[in-house]
């Protein structure tokens, strides 16, 4: 891990420098008093893709009117993503393991039925007229 994140102004920051260049804060990155964030901790599921049955873990950073700023990695503590508040789950890491178990069968389904069906499609053979 090369950068982290300040947590009190949400600038990535690396880790071989002493303070924030968005806030000005010491960085501290250990003990009780550490001032950083170095992994995401999420909070919530948000559905981003209309259509879609993906749900992705997120730590919701800011509350808007109508939408949550939430990031899903590290990286986007400094620019999060925006989420219709209508979109945005409890976090349940039994739903999502089910969620994510189910996807992966499906995906791995569709993935035989391709291979079945050009296993005979490779059996045609071209026509000839006699």
């Amino acid at each position: 891990m090369d950068d982290v994140i300040c947590a009190n102004c949400y600038t990535q920051v690396s880790l071989d420098t002493t303070s924030c260049p968005g806030c000005g804060g010491n960085i501290i990155v250990t003990g009780e008093s550490k001032n950083i964030l170095d992994r995401v901790q999420p909070n919530c599921l948000i559905h981003r893709y209309d259509g879609s049955d993906l749900l992705e873990p997120a730590t919701v950073i800011k509350e808007c009117k109508t939408n949550l700023k939430a990031a899903t990695k590290l990286k986007e503590y400094a620019k999060p993503i925006s989420v219709p508040k209508h979109k945005v789950y409890a976090f349940d890491q039994n739903l999502l393991s089910v969620i994510q178990a189910l996807r992966n069968e499906r995906t791995a389904s569709i993935k035989r039925y391709d291979q079945l069906i050009q296993s005979h499609w490779q059996q045609l053979k071209p026509f000839k007229k006699s």
